[in-house]
């Protein structure tokens, strides 16, 4: 019975801690959260990593796969209003070039398979244009008579 009572004052007193530190106007919130971590840690919790159904990929792994860039797959997917949940979903992801959040969508199998099928439509069909400018040929010679 002592031990009961002895787990029940444990547990009430991790949970007063609990709600001190959410509620603690002077902890940062990284601070808050490895505080919150630490309390959780002593009630065994089984805590279950975000389930993600089926595999993803952005648009920098698409183009490398396709031999395109990432704003050509973007530029299709616009074109061809694949950004939705059928197709994928987005994510906030870590900016290259610098701190900040930004969204990114995400594509699913069905996503990658249809932008695979227009990469390689739109590479062997006759309604590929490069944004490249046309070769110009030689360049002329001024010669002074």
């Amino acid at each position: 019975m002592q031990q009961l009572q002895l787990t029940i004052d444990q547990d009430s007193q991790l949970l007063n801690d609990l709600v001190s530190t959410v509620r603690s106007p002077t902890l940062s919130r990284s601070a808050k959260l490895a505080e919150i971590g630490r309390i959780l840690a002593h009630f065994d919790l089984p805590i279950e990593a975000p389930r993600i159904a089926g595999q993803l990929w952005s648009a920098t792994e698409l183009g490398k796969e396709l031999g395109v860039s990432a704003q050509a797959i973007g530029r299709l997917a616009n074109q061809h209003k694949l950004k939705r949940p059928a197709f994928g979903e987005y994510r906030l992801d870590q900016a290259v070039s610098s701190r900040k959040q930004v969204e990114c969508y995400l594509y699913n199998r069905a996503g990658r398979d249809e932008i695979t099928r227009l990469t390689r439509t739109n590479h062997h069909g006759n309604n590929y244009r490069s944004r490249q400018k046309p070769d110009p040929g030689p360049a002329p010679h001024n010669e002074i008579a």
